[in-house]
């Protein structure tokens, strides 16, 4: 039985993003349409050691082709991957020594899943590896303890609306894949921060009904960019006056549809065709092309 797997850690971008009500807890409930996207962490999990770790660095050259330094993702006991590695232990009862190494290509705090991607792909990764897997749906409990997306980060669903936190989730037959320019202005903004703002902006008004986005069937991206929307890019966008002036010079690339990701602060533009249009920003802001995906990248075995 192989020791070593490895998980190609895709992002995502969340198409679009609807608050519908805030639970007494202070957690809001939501609806959002996931879609991965080719932009992914590499993430290895290693048995054949003796003592546990985690292991993170940049991709392995840089613009200079020299190498690059590993991302601050602050303490290891709070790391999503390390998290969800002693959880699925502790949960399968199968306390056995792991190393794990993530090579970082998703920015941290851009709203891409970065850090639920890495947690997801370790479930994935020990699952597979275990000598008595867990079920799907036990994954996703686990999933959830860490981060509301960590579930749909945990499947091998390339698309899926999820509602609750967004942990609830109901799978949709892939769309055809498009290509994505995501843009990432140097800094993230945390999740607790964007929902805080969007609480704060709402507080003392008459809450009003929201509907439900009325999906049936087949997607097509017509009817994805007709719904496409933010409810948190308001709050961000009032903190981070940038952003707004980035999505429109993204939205005039010729985009099928433009929006930001999650809490951002990434900025993503979907296309019918590879973009020719460029797109200049300040310095500091960089420009990625990648593409959406019909399929989530399956476990390999070392």
């Amino acid at each position: 039985m192989s020791r070593t797997a490895r998980v190609q850690a895709q992002a995502k971008i969340n198409l679009f993003l609807r608050i519908l009500s805030r639970e007494p807890s202070g957690y809001h409930q939501l609806e959002t349409l996931f879609q991965r996207i080719s932009l992914a962490d590499v993430v290895t999990v290693r048995l054949d050691v003796t003592a546990r770790s985690l292991d993170c660095t940049g991709p392995t050259t840089g613009p200079d082709g020299g190498p690059t330094p590993a991302p601050h993702l602050g303490p290891t006991e709070k790391n999503l991957a390390w998290r969800a590695a002693v959880a699925f232990c502790d949960v399968a009862r199968w306390q056995v020594p792991f190393a794990i190494e993530i090579e970082k290509h998703i920015p941290v705090g851009g709203g891409l899943g970065g850090g639920s991607a890495d947690g997801g792909a370790v479930l994935r990764a020990l699952n597979a590896l275990a000598p008595e897997p867990l079920g799907q749906d036990a994954l996703n409990a686990i999933a959830f303890t860490l981060g509301a997306d960590v579930p749909f980060l945990t499947t091998e669903m390339a698309l899926a609306l999820g509602t609750g936190r967004g942990e609830q989730l109901i799978p949709f037959a892939p769309m055809p894949e498009r290509p994505v320019r995501l843009v990432l202005p140097g800094f993230g903004v945390a999740s607790k921060d964007a929902f805080g703002w969007y609480a704060d902006d709402r507080a003392g008004r008459t809450p009003t009904p929201i509907p439900h986005v009325p999906l049936i069937g087949a997607l097509n991206w017509d009817m994805v960019a007709a719904l496409a929307g933010n409810d948190l890019e308001g709050p961000v966008f009032t903190r981070h006056s940038e952003l707004p002036v980035m999505l429109r010079t993204l939205a005039q690339s010729g985009a099928k549809l433009a929006r930001m990701t999650g809490s951002g602060s990434t900025l993503f533009a979907v296309y019918d065709a590879p973009p020719t249009e460029p797109c200049a920003f300040a310095d500091g802001v960089r420009v990625v092309d990648a593409t959406t995906v019909q399929r989530v990248a399956p476990v390999a075995f070392l």
